[in-house]
């Protein structure tokens, strides 16, 4: 490998806190009579644990780093297809061997994020024991800093990988949730079960992993992969709080959930945050249906308060549609926090405030569709009454098919009707479809 891959490399080992890439190549920063002590990383950048990296000296450095991973990806191989009945051993890889691969490796990671055959012989290190899971997780966390790591579905599912690796697991199951309709095969040690659930994962764990996932949907917004790793994460600690549980599980479970509604308030168009948040929701409906306890309750908390607080979803989401009535995700917040939960045949809300809402939102989508303003004044400007029309039409379809007022077979028609009479469709008029997106 070249000196300037083979710099890159170790800076990367270090795993910094977060990685960029540049643009240029370095020059504007970087002067021909500069004291090498001045910047002893040049031509990179590392200050209070922050890489920066020129992207010109990254693609350098990737295409000079194409060669040395081959050769020492075959090397790899052969020791791998000849490690003896008791598995693999490091003693058959050579220091620099190992050397090449992880610096090699990380060089193409940093450029290309979804580098499947970089990811698999870095797992090929770690069953060597050349390589340490734990070091190898918080090398994950560099990646994901950058803003083409951080959608990455392989890069997430590598970082369960090791998760899964590094605990152990302490349960054999996930048990029943309202998302889940079987339990999980026993044993997660394979690569083929891509959950968390039943891992020995404490509430510091499952904070961070809530931090990176959050830092990663601010690089890049909309992010499905991290969103799902997220769940998966929620997932597991809900299976957590089945049984015995530490003292900071519960509180992690509340400022979860305390986190995810200030997240929906900064971002009233990130419609996966809702449809986190309500699954969240499903989640916690499924440990009070259990019929298991729930120990480590934060102070200031009971079992009995808890059922209570579980309906402030329905709030939040009503609230935030009060209050920004022209974002169609945030309608479909409010009816995500309707759904039945249990039985999809009906509409079964468990609680007076669920009523209360329903019926509000009712009145107001009927406002909206009868003056276009509903009386909110500046909240929807002139420009957005049609768009507001539709979103009220549209949940008003929802509702009255939720209830069984309404049967839909074609897209449209029942949006149609209820914005041209201003209201919910006449009793016996002619069955429509219902869709999805309606």
């Amino acid at each position: 490998m070249s000196a300037l891959s083979r710099k890159l490399g170790q800076l990367l080992a270090k795993s910094p806190v977060s990685i960029e890439l540049l643009p240029g190549d370095g020059s504007e920063w970087l002067a021909e009579d500069m004291p090498e002590e001045s910047n002893p990383h040049a031509p990179f950048l590392l200050m209070e644990g922050n890489l920066g990296v020129p992207r010109k000296l990254a693609y350098k450095a990737y295409l000079e780093s194409v060669p040395a991973f081959r050769r020492s990806r075959t090397v790899l191989h052969a020791y791998l297809r000849v490690t003896p009945a008791t598995g693999p051993s490091l003693d058959l890889v050579s220091a620099e061997d190992v050397a090449d691969i992880l610096d090699s490796s990380s060089v193409l990671l940093l450029v290309n994020p979804a580098h499947q055959s970089a990811l698999n012989a870095r797992k090929g290190l770690l069953t060597l024991g050349a390589l340490d899971a734990t070091r190898e997780l918080r090398f994950a966390s560099s990646l994901l800093t950058l803003h083409e790591g951080a959608k990455q579905s392989v890069l997430w599912h590598h970082r369960r990988w090791l998760l899964r690796r590094i605990y152990s697991l302490v349960s054999s199951s996930c048990g029943e949730t309202p998302s889940r309709s079987s339990d999980i095969p026993g044993s997660l040690a394979g690569d083929g079960e891509d959950s968390l659930c039943g891992l020995g994962l404490d509430s510091d764990v499952l904070s961070t992993e809530f931090a990176i996932v959050q830092r990663a949907c601010e690089i890049y917004p909309r992010n499905y992969h991290a969103w799902a790793h997220r769940y998966l994460c929620a997932e597991a600690l809900a299976t957590a709080l089945r049984g015995d549980t530490g003292p900071g599980l519960m509180d992690a479970w509340q400022q979860e959930r305390d986190r995810i509604r200030q997240w929906i308030e900064r971002h009233v168009s990130d419609y996966s945050a809702m449809q986190y948040a309500c699954h969240l929701e499903d989640l916690d409906r499924g440990l009070a249906a259990s019929g298991e306890p729930i120990t480590a309750v934060p102070a200031g908390h009971t079992q009995e308060k808890i059922p209570e607080e579980r309906e402030s979803v329905v709030e939040h989401a009503w609230t935030l549609v009060q209050a920004y009535p022209s974002h169609k995700s945030l309608w479909l917040y409010l009816r995500g926090a309707l759904r039945p939960q249990f039985s999809p045949a009906a509409l079964r809300l468990g609680s007076a405030t669920s009523d209360r809402v329903r019926d509000g939102a009712r009145a107001l989508a009927e406002r909206f569709l009868s003056d276009g303003s509903a009386d909110h004044g500046g909240s929807v400007s002139p420009g957005e009454h049609a768009l507001v029309r539709r979103h009220a039409a549209r949940f008003l379809a929802w509702l009255s098919w939720q209830e069984g007022k309404l049967k839909l077979h074609g897209r449209e028609g029942a949006v149609r009707e209820i914005m041209a009479g201003g209201g919910e469709p006449r009793q016996g008029d002619a069955p429509y479809s219902f869709v999805s997106s309606v």
